[in-house]
């Protein structure tokens, strides 16, 4: 395994991380991409379903490439 493809496997485990935070912890997801710049508000019902969506599918897609990587497909 090259620089390159320990580099991408290197995005992909954050990619992971970040998703699993957005599983777990919607409202963490939510503050970290868009609720540190406003001020005295909450994100909505919809924005935290989003957020657990959007999470799964980050850790699908990730460990999927993460697969392709270390096994030379990618």
């Amino acid at each position: 395994m090259g620089l390159p493809q320990i580099l991408i496997t290197i995005v992909l485990i954050i990619l992971i991380i970040y998703g699993l935070i957005s599983i777990f912890s919607p409202r963490t997801a939510w503050w970290l991409s868009l609720g540190w710049q406003l001020k005295n508000s909450e994100p909505s019902h919809a924005a935290l379903i989003a957020n657990r969506v959007g999470g799964v599918f980050m850790v699908i897609v990730a460990a999927i490439m993460i697969y392709w990587v270390v096994n030379g497909i990618l």
